[in-house]
C-alpha cells in the first residue's frame, strides 16, 4: 500500500512521466516503473523514495487515471472551442452570449461596406475594394455576381454627396441622424403594433416612427365587447388643446384613457382597454366634444404632432377656458396633422428628385434590396465579408 502523503507526489510525476513519453514509443507502465522522484532531503521525501517501486504494480492504474484526466480536459477545451481567447463566443456587458465571426446582416449601405454614417469618401472607397475582393465573381463565382452589382450602385451613390445626404434622410432612423422623421414601413397599417412605454418628451424631440405613441390591446377584446368599431379597426383620440380635464373619459373608461402627467390633459393610453360600449359613452358624453375614433393611419400622425408641439411648448398648455374664449391661442392637432402630412411628401419627392429621379430606389427597396442577396449568399461568403 502507498502512504496517503506519497500518492499525491507519486501521481504527479506519474503525469509528468506519462507526458514526456507520449510519442517516443516507450509504454507509460515502463516509464512509471523507472520514475525518481527528485531528492528533497526530508523525511517525507526519503519515505517516498522507499516506496517508489510501489509505482510499478500501481502502474495499470495510474495510467488509467492520468491519462483519462488528460483526456477529459481535452474533451472539455475542444467543446469550448479551443484555448482561452480562441473561444466560439463571450459575455458582452449585458450578460448576453456574443458569437465569434458571425455574418451580421446588412441593415444599409452603411453597414453594406462595413463603414460609419460619417465615414469619409477615401475610407468608403477603401471599404469598396476590401468587399470586392471577396464578392468578385473572379473569386466567388457566380454566387457573388448580384453582391457584386450592389457594391458598385452603394459606392456609387455614397460617393456622389448630394445622392448620399438625400439617403442619410431616408435611414436616419438607422444611422442615427438627429430629424424628425425616420425611416418605417409605410404599408404596416396593422391595427396592432410594438408599442414603448412613455418617455418624458422634455429633453428629447419625439420622432415619427410610423407607430401610434398609446398601446394597442385591439386583439385582446372579446367578442362580446366588439362592434362596428372594432371591425372597422377605429381608434380613440383626444384633442388635448379642447380638453377640460374634467375626467369624465377617465371614469368611465379607466382601463383607455388617463391624465397625462406633464400636460395635464386627459390622454389616450391604451387602445381598446375597455369595451366598445364604454368607449362610445366616452366619446358622446365628453362635455367638450374633444374625444374623436379616427384610423390607424391618422391615429400615428395626430398622436406624433401632439407630442412634438408639447415639446416645442416644453408642456405647458394655455388654459382650456380661455381658449374657448378665444383670448388663447389654440391648436387644432387636425390642421397640423394634414401640414405635416404635406411637408412630408413634399419632402419625399425632393429626396427622390435629389437620389436620381423616379427611377432611383427609395431607402425602404435599398433595404429589401440588400436583404434579399444577403440571403442568397452562402454561409462561408458571408463570414468572409460581414464576420465579426
Amino acid at each position: 500500500a502507498v502512504p496517503r502523503h506519497c500518492a499525491g507526489r507519486m501521481l504527479q510525476f506519474a503525469a509528468q512521466n506519462v507526458r514526456q513519453g507520449a510519442g517516443t514509443g516507450v509504454s507509460s507502465q515502463a516509464l512509471l516503473a523507472t520514475a525518481v522522484l527528485p531528492q528533497t532531503g526530508s523525511a517525507t521525501a526519503s519515505s517516498c523514495h522507499r516506496r517508489g517501486r510501489a509505482l510499478a504494480t500501481l502502474a495499470p492504474a495510474v495510467v488509467v487515471l492520468v491519462q483519462g484526466h488528460v483526456r477529459s480536459r481535452r474533451h472539455l477545451r475542444s467543446r469550448r472551442g479551443g484555448r482561452r481567447g480562441l473561444q466560439a463566443g463571450y459575455k458582452s456587458a449585458e450578460g448576453n452570449l456574443v458569437q465569434r465571426n458571425v455574418a451580421m446582416e446588412p441593415k444599409n449601405l452603411y453597414d453594406l461596406l462595413g463603414v460609419s454614417p460619417d465615414a469619409k469618401a477615401s475610407a468608403i472607397k477603401q471599404a469598396y475594394y476590401e468587399k470586392m475582393k471577396v464578392c468578385h465573381p473572379d473569386v466567388a463565382g457566380d454566387e457573388g455576381a448580384e453582391m457584386c452589382m450592389l457594391l458598385n450602385d452603394a459606392y456609387d451613390l455614397l460617393s456622389d454627396g448630394e445622392r448620399r445626404a438625400a439617403y442619410d434622410e431616408q435611414v436616419s432612423a438607422e444611422i442615427g441622424s438627429p430629424m424628425g422623421m425616420v425611416q418605417y414601413d409605410p404599408t404596416d397599417t396593422s391595427p396592432t403594433w410594438k408599442w414603448k412605454p412613455k418617455r418624458s418628451n422634455r429633453d428629447e424631440k419625439p420622432r415619427f416612427t410610423g407607430q401610434p405613441y398609446s398601446r394597442s390591446l385591439w386583439d385582446r377584446v372579446t367578442d362580446e365587447d366588439r362592434g362596428e368599431k372594432w371591425s372597422g379597426q377605429q381608434f380613440v383620440f383626444v384633442d388635448e388643446w379642447t380638453c377640460i380635464a374634467c375626467r369624465n373619459c377617465c371614469d368611465v373608461a379607466p382601463n383607455t384613457f388617463c391624465i397625462d402627467v406633464d400636460a395635464g390633459r386627459a390622454r389616450v393610453y391604451a387602445q381598446w382597454g375597455n369595451s366598445e360600449e364604454y368607449l362610445d359613452y366616452a366619446v358622446t358624453s365628453c362635455p367638450v366634444d374633444c374625444i374623436y375614433w379616427v384610423s390607424r393611419e391618422e391615429l400615428q400622425v395626430l398622436e406624433f404632432v401632439t407630442r412634438e408641439k408639447l415639446h416645442d411648448t416644453g408642456n405647458q398648455m394655455p388654459c382650456p377656458m380661455t381658449m374657448r374664449q378665444g383670448t388663447a391661442g389654440a391648436q387644432d392637432p387636425f390642421y397640423l396633422a394634414s401640414e405635416w402630412n404635406r411637408r412630408r411628401k413634399a419632402r419625399q419627392a425632393s429626396q427622390q428628385k435629389r437620389l436620381g429621379g423616379t427611377a432611383a430606389e427609395s431607402g425602404n427597396q435599398l433595404k429589401e434590396r440588400i436583404q434579399e442577396v444577403f440571403s442568397g449568399l452562402s454561409e462561408a461568403l458571408r463570414r468572409a465579408g460581414w464576420g465579426r
